[in-house]
């Protein structure tokens, strides 16, 4: 049987996107830790492996040891000028961010934290240089990417919400 067939054969849509999405991944770790070089504050960006099918035993293992839905897929919880810290949730163009996501994005952005959804290696760049940066740009939200709500601006009264 030939190559492709056997790659129709066992690539479902939602085995591609995920592909893709681990792709994405992998290209944005690589790419941190060769400007971890220069920048080693990096080092300590972090992927919390919460994601994926597991065997239903070893889900249960898992959250009762703590394992939260919705964790971005990497976190740098270390300080840089403006930013309490750095969360970023990576989706191929298709993916969308499931409520969990959404909660855990807007509640570290509330906490200071730069909040982004990337899609692409060049989006996941831009944020990672913003970040280093250390200060919000003017006129700025405190989060990018597509599929993340507008954030409210910071002067604006919060009302408290549940942590996730």
């Amino acid at each position: 049987m030939c190559r492709s067939a056997i790659s129709r054969r066992h690539s479902s849509p939602r085995r591609r996107l995920a592909s893709d999405e681990e792709s994405l991944h992998r290209a944005c770790v690589e790419l941190l830790s060769w400007l971890a070089v220069r920048h080693p504050i990096l080092q300590w960006m972090l992927h919390v492996p919460n994601g994926g099918k597991r065997p239903k035993g070893e889900a249960g293992r898992l959250k009762a040891l703590g394992v939260k839905p919705g964790v971005p897929d990497l976190l740098l919880p270390i300080p840089n000028g403006d930013w309490s810290g750095l969360a970023v949730e990576l989706k191929s163009l298709a993916g969308r961010l499931s409520p969990a996501q959404a909660a855990w994005l807007d509640r570290l952005d509330r906490s200071g934290y730069l909040v982004a959804v990337c899609r692409s290696f060049e989006e996941f760049r831009a944020v990672v240089d913003r970040f280093l940066l250390g200060r919000k740009p003017s006129g700025a939200t405190d989060h990018v990417g597509a599929g993340f709500p507008a954030a409210t601006p910071r002067s604006a009264p919060r009302s408290p919400s549940p942590a996730p």
